[in-house]
């Protein structure tokens, strides 16, 4: 089928699904309402334990949203004009901005279905379904520029500053991966969602700062585009390729008199560009130590994108279970929760265990790394670039005390 046909027959069934929930809830209003659901106001978890006691108790209030009261307060102020409704004859006493705000964090710290939100919150899991994507829907759409605005070449140049820092790593503006979030299989996709580890999904493509903040990101791709394909038709990827992408001109390393461009690091899924290093072949790197000096640098500095991974999974548990909403839908989820991460980590929340030697485990085959892709030939310039960094890394001026017993050990 063809995708453009499909993109469009998902969203008109996206609209007719959000249509059939609110009329299969409103349609015939003589008929009884459960009484679970009129319960609501005395014995719902929003009153009962949000407003009573987790208000009143930061640290728990923390544990059951992943945010903290003031940075709770500051997403509700961005989307409470978008989710708010006004009583009418029909629903007099409509459902809150800030329990509507509730409900979509917790679904995103637990990954729990709508039904069984249902039976907590006292609301029906249909009226559920449309809040959730209601409230996404608004946190992508306020919040993006403010949490994750467009790069600056200052904004890039105070990367490339703490890469070297942080991570030993100079004239470095990011980390760049990709991974796949596990999805259900969407109605009438076929095999558009379904990638090579046999599983429905939609792959977030992220670029990473040295703290562990995503500064651009691109989602929504197929999951049976699991290479670096998706990188090369990305809008991120068109935008380094065309010089558009505001990477700071050439810079000199540290302690030299040598100008290298400054560089985005990757895995073995890329290509090897001017602008987007990786690491040499094992084969390569066996019996040189120079690469390997190189590909221990490269790999440690790039291990934020992982951690990065890492920390939002451990935050929102969504990512480890199937997500069960439309493909549309888990776009806005995985941009909000990329938003929310960036909120926690300029708040310097503590992330779990947040030190040089952390290597997250993600979930296993909910959120895992995009395939590598074929060989590819790189160009004389690519390589010349690696091989700068490769010299002074093993240089006197490049070099760390410690990286010959770790890439010992890594052997």
């Amino acid at each position: 089928m063809d995708p453009e046909k499909l993109i469009v027959m998902l969203l008109l069934e996206e609209e007719e699904e959000e249509e059939e929930l609110v009329m299969t809830t409103l349609k015939d209003s003589n008929r009884p309402v459960d009484e679970l659901f009129l319960r609501r106001p005395t014995e719902g978890a929003f009153n009962i334990t949000v407003h009573r006691r987790l208000f009143a108790n930061e640290t728990k209030f923390r544990e059951y949203f992943r945010l903290s009261t003031d940075l709770f307060a500051v997403v509700l102020s961005f989307v409470k004009d978008d989710i708010s409704r006004k009583p009418t004859n029909r629903v007099k006493c409509p459902i809150s901005a800030e329990e509507k705000l509730c409900i979509t964090l917790r679904y995103l710290a637990t990954g729990e279905s709508f039904r069984s939100l249902a039976f907590q919150y006292r609301q029906h899991h249909s009226w559920i379904s449309v809040s959730v994507r209601q409230v996404l829907r608004s946190i992508r759409k306020r919040m993006l520029s403010t949490y994750i605005p467009k790069l600056s070449e200052d904004r890039m140049r105070a990367n490339a500053q703490d890469f070297n820092d942080l991570w030993n790593f100079p004239n470095c503006c990011g980390a760049i991966d990709g991974k796949h979030v596990r999805i259900q299989c969407p109605k009438n996709a076929g095999s558009l969602y379904y990638n090579y580890k046999q599983f429905h999904s939609i792959v977030l493509l992220a670029i990473i700062d040295a703290h562990y903040r995503f500064i651009a990101i691109d989602v929504g791709s197929y999951g049976r585009e699991g290479d670096a394909s998706i990188f090369e038709k990305s809008k991120m990827g068109k935008d380094i390729k065309d010089d558009n992408f505001n990477i700071p001109p050439a810079m000199i390393l540290p302690g030299t008199e040598i100008s290298q461009p400054c560089v985005i690091l990757g895995d073995s899924a890329f290509s090897l560009t001017k602008n987007i290093m990786k690491p040499y072949s094992q084969k390569d790197s066996l019996h040189d130590q120079a690469k390997a000096v190189f590909n221990y640098r490269l790999s440690r500095a790039r291990r934020t994108s992982e951690n990065a991974f890492g920390i939002l999974c451990r935050y929102f548990r969504v990512f480890s279970t199937p997500i069960a909403i439309n493909p549309f839908a888990v776009d806005d989820l995985i941009i909000s929760a990329c938003i929310l991460h960036n909120m926690l980590r300029n708040s310097k929340i503590p992330s779990p265990k947040e030190d040089e030697d952390y290597t997250p485990q993600l979930p296993k085959k909910n959120i895992i790394p995009i395939s590598s892709s074929y060989a590819r030939r790189s160009s004389t310039a690519a390589n010349s670039v690696r091989d700068t960094f490769k010299n002074y890394f093993v240089g006197p001026h490049g070099s760390v005390p410690w990286q010959n017993a770790k890439v010992q050990r890594m052997e």
